[in-house]
């Protein structure tokens, strides 16, 4: 047997006990001390595939609930723990994963600084574009997250999301174009206005507007007619009910 031959067997074994540590460190109803156990396993062997292996613990929910939240709060220790090393595994978990997501950006709040985590969470909705998902949910907590902070980028990213099939990633982009006092996305916001059929986020265009005190211009009769119930406008701009 070659040098290569016992590297490539080195490495099939390592991917097979990385593999066997990250089903035990998931089972739902397996003995904490055994997970527990796993997730070391797992930090100890500390490869890219290591890693993300731990990631995928946020995925999964075991019993008791109490254990759960302990247990993912010490795979958050241990994730940052390698610092630079997992900065990559936890932007492709978000890129990939529809779960976990909340633990994946508080992981990667952790391990990078705001500029960078602005640019990895835009990126990744730029990727996930306006286009139907089944669960939404991913969309609106990465928007969600933008919302708290302030950079260029964001009101970019956010726009696109005012196009997206579902209504609560549009009501969230409307949310986080406010929070960065986007007025010059206002041509944007009249656009989902005037597309919406739901009511609640013809309320929140109408809200976002008149948050932004953003001149409608050319456009004003066909956003008086389509604004909800109570709201006006008044010198090109929308006017909250009083």
């Amino acid at each position: 047997m070659g040098i290569l031959d016992l590297f490539g067997s080195r490495e099939k074994r390592e991917a097979k006990r990385i593999k066997d540590l990250a089903r035990r460190s998931q089972e739902k109803y397996g003995d904490p001390a055994l997970r527990q156990r796993a997730l070391e396993g797992l930090r100890d062997i500390g490869t890219p595939d290591a890693i993300a292996a731990l990631m995928q613990r946020f995925t999964v929910r075991t019993e008791p609930g109490i254990t759960d939240e302990e247990e993912k709060e010490y795979t958050l220790e241990i994730l940052q723990s390698f610092g630079e090393r997992a900065v990559q595994p936890v932007i492709t978990f978000l890129e990939q994963s529809e779960t976990g997501i909340s633990w994946g950006v508080r992981c990667l709040k952790g391990l990078v600084d705001e500029p960078t985590l602005v640019g990895s969470i835009c990126g990744i909705l730029d990727k996930l574009g306006a286009q139907y998902t089944r669960d939404p949910e991913k969309k609106v907590t990465l928007l969600k997250l933008l919302a708290d902070y302030r950079d260029p980028r964001i009101a970019f990213t956010a726009t696109e999301f005012l196009e997206d099939p579902s209504d609560d990633v549009r009501m969230a982009a409307l949310s986080t174009l406010v929070s960065q006092r986007a007025v010059d996305r206002a041509d944007a916001i009249v656009e989902c206005l005037l597309s919406a059929e739901a009511p609640r986020v013809r309320a929140a265009c109408a809200e976002a507007l008149a948050d932004l005190d953003a001149p409608i211009g050319e456009r004003a009769e066909e956003v008086k007619a389509a604004l909800p119930e109570g709201y006006r406008l008044d010198g090109g701009r929308v006017i909250r009910p009083s």
